[in-house]
C-alpha cells in the first residue's frame, strides 16, 4: 500500500482518490483497507478500481456496509462462481456472479454511486485503457473483472471489454486522470506459482501473474480461496494501520479535509 501527491492546480480542494487493484479473492483485503480508512474518518473522494479492485469498490461505492460485503462473500467456493459453456470467447460465463451480485447493486449506475466509482477496463480489440465513468454499475464490476480466455468478455457500446488489469494493474494513472491529487494504491497481485505447472490453465495463470506481477507481500493467501475472507481483511487491516501516518502527512500536506 502506498501513497501519493500529485501536484494540485489553484486553490481547489484537494481529491483524495483510492486505486484498488486486482488479484482475485485477494482482493478482499481491500476490505480491511477500508475498514481502517473508515475507522479514521478518511472516506475518499473516488475510488477506481481494477479486476477484483472493481468487484469490492464497486459494493463500497453502492453504499453497502463492509460488513455486508465480507458477509457475503464468507464461505463462497471457487466452484459457485464459475458457469461453464461452450463456444464463446471464455470458458465460463457470468450467470452465477451476476446473480449473486444483482441483487446487492440492483440497477444502479456507475454516475449514481454514493462514492463515485471508476472501474478500469480493457477493450480486447485494441488493447485500450476505457476507464469507465457512467452506465450499469454492474455491467461495469463484470467487465473490469474478466480475465481474457477464462470468462467471456462483456459487450459495451460496441466493444468487447475484459480486465482492467493488463492496462492498469493498480490504477493510479487512471487516477491521477480523472483529476486525483492524493492516490492512495492498493497493491494485491498475485505472486507467481511455484509449484509445477501442470497443464494450459496453470501457464494460462502464471503468464497472467508475470504481467502482474509487483513487490508485494501476500505470503499465506490464496488467490483461487475466496471463503478465506478475513484472513485478507486482516492482511488488508495491517497494511493500512502502517500506513496510516505517512496518508495523514500526505493528507495534511496538501490541505486535504473530509467533507
Amino acid at each position: 500500500m502506498t501513497t501519493e501527491a500529485t501536484a494540485s492546480a489553484g486553490a481547489h480542494r484537494p481529491v483524495f482518490a483510492l486505486a484498488l487493484g486486482g488479484g482475485a479473492a485477494l482482493g478482499y483485503s481491500h476490505l480491511g483497507v477500508l475498514e481502517v480508512l473508515e475507522e479514521e474518518g478518511l472516506r475518499p473522494d473516488l475510488v477506481l478500481g481494477a479486476s477484483m479492485g472493481s468487484i469490492v469498490g464497486g459494493l463500497y461505492c453502492a453504499g453497502l456496509p463492509l460488513d455486508e460485503i465480507a458477509a457475503q462473500a464468507e464461505g463462497l467456493g471457487i466452484l459457485q462462481l464459475i458457469d461453464w459453456q461452450l463456444g464463446g470467447l471464455g470458458i465460463f460465463e457470468w450467470g452465477r456472479v451476476r446473480r449473486r451480485l444483482e441483487p446487492l447493486v440492483g440497477d444502479l449506475r456507475l454516475e449514481d454511486c454514493p462514492t463515485p466509482l471508476v472501474c478500469v477496463t480493457t477493450d480486447l480489440r485494441s488493447g485500450e485503457r476505457v476507464p469507465l465513468r457512467r452506465g450499469p454499475l454492474l455491467d461495469a464490476m463484470l467487465a473490469s473483472a474478466t480475465i481474457p480466455g477464462l470468462y467471456e468478455p462483456v459487450s459495451w457500446e460496441g466493444r468487447l471489454l475484459v480486465d482492467g488489469g493488463l492496462v492498469d494493474e493498480v490504477p493510479v494513472f487512471s487516477a491521477r486522470e480523472a483529476g486525483a491529487d492524493i492516490v492512495v494504491a492498493v497493491d494485491v497481485s498475485h505472486p507467481l506459482l511455484a509449484e509445477e505447472l501442470r497443464g494450459p490453465v496453470d501457464v494460462m495463470r502464471q503468464a497472467y501473474f508475470i504481467i502482474q506481477m509487483h513487490n508485494v507481500d501476500l505470503r499465506g493467501l490464496d488467490f483461487q480461496k475466496f471463503d478465506e475472507v478475513e484472513t485478507a481483511r486482516q492482511v488488508g487491516r495491517a497494511a493500512a494501520r502502517q500506513a496510516l501516518p505517512a496518508l495523514r502527512e500526505c493528507l495534511r500536506a496538501k490541505g486535504w479535509r473530509p467533507r
